[in-house]
């Protein structure tokens, strides 16, 4: 549906522009703010669970049901109640709360609504569906773990040998004392490539961390496995073709980094 996909295409900045200012919307508001009457709520809703289609179809957790709600506050209550355990659906909500959505998120989700050109909602679910089921997709976003390679990646963060928190599967969760000790050990400069990550409002250098080995695949959530590096850096050694090469450097670059953090002097 042409006109959906429309105002789905002006709908996600103002979505974008709210998530910056960390303020949340409801579909009344953005109704008026798209130029339509409050009573189009239902049908900003459905713009909504296209954006979020797009986000899903990059592995990225769902913006649009995060940032617009209903005129009480709550998550939209009948989104991601059809055929969708109840706690795989608060796993969505709490993945989406947690996430710190940056440009390249924003950007990538406007990239993959330029990809759904045309479709509805339920058109572009169907679609998604083709290639991976709908349940697996929402699963992999949760876990944010890396999705097929016909669609981009998400962040990963890990643990020593990581507690696994039961759902309908498992969830490795993550030390946050590791990443804080990475993110120290960075110093805001990307351990990768070695340039500044962009200024934070709250006057940090942002960057990702990265486990070099995944957890999935037995990693250990220690300093020695776990890299800061710049969002494109982090999709680039999820799907790019240099995943083997960049791997190898970075293993060697921490190495190089814990061998100059323990040796500085106490």
């Amino acid at each position: 549906m042409k006109i959906q996909h429309d105002e789905a295409r002006r709908l996600l900045p103002i979505i974008v522009e709210a998530s910056k200012e960390h303020r949340l919307l409801d579909y009344q508001t953005a109704a008026a703010e798209l130029g339509r009457p409050k009573n189009n709520a239902r049908m900003v809703a459905q713009v909504c669970d296209l954006l979020d289609a797009a986000a899903a179809s990059v592995g990225i957790p769902l913006l649009a049901l995060w940032i617009v709600r209903e005129a009480s506050g709550h998550i939209n209550r009948k989104a991601w109640t059809e055929g969708v355990e109840p706690a795989l659906r608060q796993e969505i909500i709490e993945c989406s709360r947690l996430h710190n959505f940056t440009q390249a998120d924003y950007d990538a989700i406007a990239d993959a609504l330029q990809r759904l050109d045309g479709k509805s909602n339920r058109a572009a679910w169907a679609y998604l569906r083709q290639d991976m089921p709908n349940r697996e997709r929402l699963r992999a976003i949760v876990r944010q773990q890396p999705l097929p390679p016909t669609t981009n990646a998400i962040h990963d963060l890990g643990g020593d040998r990581p507690e696994r928190v039961a759902y309908t599967g498992f969830r490795y969760a993550r030390d946050p004392q590791v990443r804080a000790a990475v993110m120290a050990r960075a110093g805001g400069y990307c351990e990768y490539c070695g340039e500044q990550g962009f200024l934070c409002a709250d006057g940090s250098r942002y960057l990702e961390a990265h486990h070099i080995l995944a957890l999935a695949d037995d990693g250990e959530d220690r300093l020695t496995n776990v890299i800061a590096i710049c969002p494109g850096e982090h999709r680039e050694v999820h799907y790019g073709e240099r995943q083997e090469e960049m791997e190898r450097e970075m293993i060697a670059k921490v190495a190089a980094a814990e061998a100059s953090r323990l040796n500085q002097p106490r």
